[in-house]
């Protein structure tokens, strides 16, 4: 989601793009709240004030995003997490407070985006894979010509193959699930 058509978007596709949001910008949130003391549930609560703020800017049309709007969000989500945490807060100065965070590499750059991922998964299960999953769903070829054009001795051998493709790409998917501890670690 580009930070042009945030506005729009929260307007016109709100749960689409409160999904995107969420996909893109709530492991990283999870991830400062931890930093700066809080846990998993403060980071949901936090996250949800979060998206409430962004979304009634984008309705009243004062949204005005210079970055990422996963900078944006995240900036929020900071401003919000240290301003409950008050008492705290006055104690430290904002750059003592920003050296206590751990920002991983990578973290400015948008996030990976889901067909970029499909792609990856792909192309990890082999050049072969991904040209008889190819055939089959984007050219649409018959698994009769699939067989002949791949040298399988029949149908069947080429359903199989296919299946066993696809068994390799469900695995990497399994895999590569977010989980708890993956999103706050």
């Amino acid at each position: 989601m580009t930070t042009t058509d945030i506005g729009h978007r929260l307007r016109t596709e709100r749960e689409v793009a409160f999904e995107q949001l969420y996909e893109a910008c709530f492991p990283r949130a999870a991830q400062l709240v931890k930093a700066l003391g809080g846990d998993y549930e403060d980071a949901k609560d936090i996250f949800q004030d979060a998206l409430v703020i962004l979304y009634e800017k984008a309705v009243e049309g004062r949204l005005d995003i210079q970055s990422s709007a996963s900078a944006y969000v995240l900036g929020i989500v900071k401003h919000l997490w240290v301003r409950q945490r008050g008492r705290d807060a006055h104690l430290l100065s904002f750059s003592e407070l920003e050296k206590q965070i751990d920002i991983p590499d990578g973290f400015y750059q948008e996030p990976e985006r889901p067909r970029l991922r499909l792609f990856r998964f792909l192309a990890a299960a082999g050049r072969r894979c991904m040209d008889i999953l190819q055939a089959f769903y984007y050219q649409q070829l018959p698994l009769q010509e699939i067989a002949e054009e791949f040298g399988f001795s029949s149908t069947r051998s080429a359903t199989v193959q296919k299946y066993k493709c696809l068994e390799k790409i469900r695995e990497q998917v399994k895999e590569k699930a977010f989980r708890y501890e993956e999103v706050v670690e």
